[in-house]
């Protein structure tokens, strides 16, 4: 018997959606006023397929985390981002960027 020429039947192509997924928020910041040397925390939830990167910024400039700023992912899945004891250098409209390859999306809150 001759199996070289027998194909068998064509592989079907299977599109799994769950691994495509634009980026989107189901929680976002919102503004807030704080006074000097406070706490602050700013806190979203985000989904896509890939897992979205994210990016923090303070009035369109990428922040570097540092021992005041801190990024984190909580346990129940949320990004925050702390600041410690608050300045008036903190002050700005902060946005949070989600990106993967399906797209772009970002929310923005101000600290005052």
């Amino acid at each position: 018997m001759d199996f070289s020429s027998y194909r068998g039947p064509e592989p079907r192509k299977i599109v799994d959606t769950r691994f495509k997924e634009p980026p989107s928020f189901q929680v976002v910041i919102g503004d807030q006023t704080v006074i000097e040397g406070q706490e602050v925390k700013m806190s979203v939830r985000v989904s896509g397929q890939p897992k979205p990167m994210l990016y923090w910024l303070r009035d369109r400039v990428t922040i570097k985390t540092d021992a005041r700023h801190i990024v984190h992912e909580t346990e129940e899945g949320n990004f925050e981002i702390i600041i410690k004891s608050a300045q008036k250098s903190d002050s700005g409209v902060y946005t949070c960027k989600i990106i993967n390859e399906y797209g772009t999306k970002q929310c923005e809150g101000k600290l005052e």
